[in-house]
């Protein structure tokens, strides 16, 4: 399959919001209210599930195998550094943090209303759970019209039912249109969807189509404009680095945020400061680091050997 620009403009960009959103914090910061009633780092997730999406509905290639290459990697760097962190952790005789470990079995952490430790190591679970829901039901078949409005009914039927259930940490028009028309509604700062304040019946199902149309929307506009940009090595870079930075870059922000107050008096320098070290430096130090592992090795010689040990069942997968 080809490679296409917009993969690496959405992954550079989406990783950039999801930092951004990550070193303000603040809910009520502007950053966090141009995409009413969700948080700008969530676009960032939804243009990585686009991106999954789009490149398993070109799949040509076995099934089962195509969910082990890509999961393997994942699963390689989030347990390497779920046991440096725990390392480091006990070294200094702190907890181990082994909530970190959840989502490598299976992503049962998505089941809980809490996250990981390490926060952002929820969509190791989550990535697992699509690719086992494309392996198991749309693998060889062309995605249609209407595959889309029934995913988004039933998106939207789950979300309300979640929400309902106060079980939001379970789920996973232009920008200045949409903030400066959603902003007239009153949200609160509830996490992961911000609830519209009003007491009434219908504000379940209108917050959950919010976020579905904003994802959508938001997605779409994105994917239009980076598939008309050219390629720069400096958006590849980032790129290809974007698994690394999910991985690790919560763990750095709150090792560096205390040392980053003396660098001015202004709160938003500081900030954009910590961006700089958090985005550029992880990038760095995950080129290094698959510079010097190979996990494509290590991942075609898991498969040959599972493939010694279940030939019936992974030979024509």
């Amino acid at each position: 399959m080809k490679h296409q620009s917009f993969v690496d403009w959405m992954k550079a960009v989406g990783m950039l919001l999801i930092v951004t959103g990550h070193v303000f914090g603040d809910p009520y910061h502007i950053f966090n209210s141009i995409s009413q009633p969700i948080y700008t780092k969530q676009l960032g997730v939804a243009f990585f599930v686009f991106i999954t999406g789009w490149s398993l509905a070109n799949e040509t290639r076995g099934g089962f195998r195509v969910v082990f290459n890509r999961i393997f990697p994942v699963y390689f760097y989030g347990i390497f550094f779920a046991v440096l962190l725990s390392t480091i952790y006990f070294s200094i005789g702190a907890d181990i943090n082994e909530s970190n470990y959840m989502p490598f079995f299976g992503g049962i952490n998505v089941f809980f209303n809490y996250f990981p430790a390490n926060p952002t190591t929820w969509y190791i679970g989550t990535y697992l759970h699509l690719l086992l829901f494309w392996f198991f039901f749309f693998r060889g078949k062309e995605i249609g019209k209407r595959h889309l409005v029934g995913a988004f009914l039933f998106e939207n039927i789950v979300r309300c039912t979640l929400l309902y259930w106060d079980q939001n940490m379970v789920l996973v028009l232009i920008l200045a249109f949409w903030s400066s028309s959603f902003n007239l509604l009153s949200f609160d700062k509830s996490f992961p969807f911000r609830e519209i304040l009003i007491d009434d019946l219908w504000e379940l199902p209108l917050r959950s189509l919010l976020i579905s149309t904003f994802y959508l929307a938001s997605a779409m506009v994105v994917f239009e404009i980076a598939r008309c940009l050219p390629l720069f090595r400096l958006v590849s870079f980032f790129a290809r680095n974007t698994l690394i930075i999910f991985i690790v870059h919560m763990p750095i922000i709150y090792a560096f945020s205390q040392y980053i107050v003396g660098v001015s008096d202004v709160i938003w320098i500081r900030k954009m400061v910590l961006i700089f070290m958090v985005f550029v430096g992880i990038a760095i130090m995950s080129e290094l680091i698959q510079k010097c592992i190979n996990v494509k090795y290590f991942c075609n010689k898991s498969w040959s050997g599972l493939n010694k040990i279940f030939p019936k069942y992974l030979s024509n997968k």
